[in-house]
């Protein structure tokens, strides 16, 4: 039977761990340092533009650490690792089998020369030598000689020219040593006395702990939608949410969602801040009396439970900004209003299932305010001009009710005159502080107003989009910040581009005038450039009163109002900037009859309001019978020169070419040439007949 060698000193398994863990933790800590920061980031999309109440829950302290896991795991990380060195080290001192130092045998430096070798080893001769050292109690005459014969041997290693070879080759002043082979594992584990143990951890690991895990990730998932909606949230949706659902219905909506469940407040009667909570719902109630009565809060004894009133409660404190002293329940403000757009995702996937065009604009619109936490129960006006800092409901009500400009919102606001705005706003007359004005302009500058450059469709390779083609609907976007371009657009549409295509049978372009070139860089294997789509990375969505630091994204999508149905489903786009212009395709199929219509294409933010943009499109649809005819008028058209662009690419697909002029009369001419010399060939074969007769 054959015999295992283990690692009886521990050293080379703590190796093994220690490497295994150096080789997580360096990664991981050098990306938690050394975060990516994007050189596009500017001051108004930074992390951490958040208010004061926001700041201050996430604020560490010595009760609210706020310790990641990520952080945990470096810090435990990083302690086993200073662990295990401590332990190697150890274990390195008291290994049987250390490694063969002659300086330090000796007692000198590694720097030391040859003489300077020489003299030490001279002293420690005198000192060591078996017949003049005077050994004490516990030494032997023995011992004596064996530590002169390491004194000899490393001294000749480093002076000696043969041994020292051998100990620069094998380490050894000896030669090479007995190889040594065994299992990095410890002793103890494969000792009897252990196994029971030993297996106790595996049966502990791979018995209970890993099917654990799995079970949970799976039962888990399966009890959460896609969007990580509770399924018995996601079916109260399915069952309640209709094509016409009223935004004040949705709201109410979230708060019976089982996410705000709370059995503890259930069971108990009243909430743990309940006074506080009783003023807030009073302020509220005073607040929303100005308002519809749709929007006015239920009696308490109207609720089914303390978790729906609760929650309601709070989604209205968060979209009207009502704050408390408490700093519990202030917390839970800002978590339930955080969590509802996650909600919105689930409402929102429902609504597309059932290409609900309106109410899919509604559910958008209802996550923008609960981004931007503005009250829906104003004006869109009032809920843009919220977003900017320092503006509550009464600045953003005198502003639309004092101008005209006012009711467009952002734009408005940039356009009126710098006097008309600093009496609106009241600045250093009771309203606001003239720091706190010039920060606002300064964000209304900067505001991502979004502007549709151009929209059209095209079928790849062809000039026009037949019945059931796939068509490729090309969408051009960018950011148009008021400081830059102060006009005031419509829809997202430049003053310059409204009547572009209100005169145009349609927006079909032809799918080959781009297609050449493209071809082109394929055959040549030139590949596809990056930097044509026109992405310019941005930073964070501006949100001071969301708890979630958020990328802003925009939602893409074709619709059509007629019939309140969604035509192509939305697809999320993000990094569009004002330096670039973004290019974005959507792949969908024609209709299957042959028709012009009429549809409205839609850009819109999943975290600004007024950072939209909508145009109406025209798509005709031929029958295919209109391409044979096309291509009957594109056989009367001669061949493309070869050396045009045209040409190289028919050339490469093996279609025929117009060859130039110059190499057509260098043939005729050589044709002409061959021909004369046959002539000339044949009269001289005739004279040597006739003179043979």
């Amino acid at each position: 039977m054959s015999q295992y060698k283990y690692d009886e000193e521990g050293g080379q398994f703590l190796t093994f761990v220690l490497t295994f863990l150096l080789l997580i933790l360096v990664p991981l800590t050098y990306s938690s340092l050394f975060a990516k920061r994007e050189r596009n980031q500017s001051w108004f999309d930074a992390k951490g533009q958040k208010v004061k109440a926001i700041k201050n829950i996430r604020k560490r302290s010595l009760t609210n650490p706020r310790i990641s896991a990520r952080f945990f795991l470096l810090l435990v990380g990083w302690s086993a690792v200073a662990y295990l060195f401590q332990k190697i080290a150890n274990a390195a001192t008291n290994s049987t089998h250390p490694v063969y130092d002659p300086f330090a045998i000796l007692g000198i430096k590694s720097s030391a020369t040859e003489k300077e070798i020489k003299k030490h080893y001279k002293k420690l001769s005198i000192k060591f030598h078996p017949d003049k050292i005077e050994l004490a109690a516990n030494q032997t005459k023995e011992w004596a000689e064996s530590q002169f014969i390491e004194l000899t041997k490393a001294y000749k290693s480093l002076t000696d020219e043969n041994i020292r070879k051998n100990y620069e080759l094998y380490g050894h002043p000896d030669g090479r040593q007995e190889l040594s082979m065994g299992i990095a594992l410890p002793t103890w584990i494969v000792e009897g006395q252990n196994n029971i143990w030993v297996l106790g951890a595996y049966a502990a690991l791979f018995g209970l702990g890993l099917p654990y895990l799995v079970a949970r990730w799976w039962y888990g998932s399966r009890s959460r939608t896609k969007d990580g909606v509770i399924n018995n949230t996601a079916q109260s949706f399915f069952k309640n949410l209709r094509e016409d659902t009223p935004v004040g219905r949705l709201i109410a909506m979230l708060a019976i969602a089982e996410e705000f469940d709370a059995p503890a407040y259930d069971k108990r009667g009243k909430l743990p801040y309940e006074e506080d909570f009783v003023k807030l719902r009073a302020e509220l109630t005073e607040l929303l009396s100005e308002y519809d009565p749709r929007w006015w809060l239920i009696d308490d004894s109207d609720f089914k439970s303390q978790s729906i009133r609760r929650s309601l409660t709070l989604l209205y404190a968060y979209f009207m900004r009502v704050g408390s002293k408490n700093a519990k329940l202030t917390t839970d403000i800002y978590r339930i209003g955080a969590k509802g757009t996650q909600l919105l995702n689930g409402t929102l996937a429902i609504s597309l299932a059932h290409n609900w065009l309106n109410e899919t604009l509604e559910i958008m619109r209802t996550t923008q305010a609960l981004v931007q936490a503005v009250p829906l129960v104003e004006s869109p006006a009032v809920q843009e001009l919220m977003q900017l800092p320092h503006l509550d409901i009464k600045s953003a009500k005198a502003l639309v009710n004092g101008s005209k400009l006012g009711n467009l919102g952002i734009q408005g606001l940039w356009n009126m005159p710098d006097e008309q705005r600093r009496k609106l706003l009241a600045v250093d007359n009771g309203g606001l502080e003239a720091p706190q004005y010039d920060e606002l302009i300064k964000v209304a500058g900067d505001w991502p107003r979004v502007e549709l450059v151009d929209a059209y469709f095209k079928v790849v390779g062809e000039r026009l989009v037949t019945t059931g083609a796939i068509v490729q609907f090309i969408m051009k976007v960018r950011l148009a910040p008021l400081k830059n371009n102060r006009k005031i657009m419509r829809n997202g549409i430049s003053p310059d581009n409204l009547t572009s295509n209100l005169n145009s049978e349609s927006d079909v372009r032809p799918g080959t005038e781009d297609d050449d070139e493209a071809k082109l860089d394929h055959l040549i294997g030139r590949g596809d450039d990056k930097s044509k789509d026109g992405k310019q990375t941005i930073g964070y969505a501006r949100a001071p009163h969301f708890l979630e630091e958020r990328k802003p994204h925009w939602w893409v999508f074709i619709g059509d109002y007629k019939l309140d149905r969604v035509i192509v489903q939305p697809t999320r786009l993000t990094d569009i900037g004002a330096d670039r212009v973004r290019t974005y395709s959507i792949q969908f199929q024609a209709p299957p009859q042959a028709a012009l219509y009429t549809f409205q294409a839609f850009v819109v933010s999943d975290s600004y309001i007024g950072a939209d943009a909508s145009k109406p499109i025209k798509l005709k649809v031929d029958d295919p019978s209109a391409l044979d005819e096309e291509v009957e008028e594109e056989d009367d058209i001669s061949d493309p020169d070869e050396d045009t662009l045209a040409g190289q690419m028919a050339a490469m697909r093996g279609e025929r070419v117009k060859r130039r002029v110059d190499d057509d009369e260098d043939d005729d001419e050589d044709d002409s040439s061959a021909t004369d010399d046959d002539v000339e060939e044949a009269e001289e074969a005739e004279d040597s007949d006739s003179d043979s007769d």
